[in-house]
C-alpha cells in the first residue's frame, strides 16, 4: 500500500471548517422547516376535522330548529282549532 499524504494549508482547513459549519446550519434550518411543516399539516388536519364536526352540528341544529318550528305550528293550530 502506498503512503499518499495530503497537505492542506491553514486557509483550506479554515474554509473547510466554515463550509462544514454553514452546512450544519443549513441542515438545522431544513430540519426546523420540516418540523414546522409537519406541525402545520397536523394543525390543518385538526382544522378540517373540526370544520367537518361543526358542519355536522350545524346540520343537526338546523334539523332540530325545523322540528321545533313544525311542532310549534302544530300545537298552535291545535290550540286555535
Amino acid at each position: 500500500m502506498s503512503d499518499n499524504s495530503i497537505q492542506l494549508t491553514a486557509s483550506e482547513i479554515t474554509n473547510a471548517e466554515e463550509l462544514l459549519a454553514s452546512k450544519d446550519n443549513e441542515i438545522s434550518s431544513l430540519r426546523q422547516q420540516l418540523i414546522d411543516g409537519e406541525n402545520s399539516n397536523a394543525l390543518a388536519e385538526e382544522h378540517n376535522k373540526l370544520a367537518a364536526a361543526l358542519s355536522e352540528k350545524d346540520a343537526e341544529l338546523a334539523q332540530l330548529k325545523l322540528s321545533l318550528d313544525t311542532e310549534s305550528r302544530h300545537r298552535l293550530e291545535q290550540a286555535v282549532a
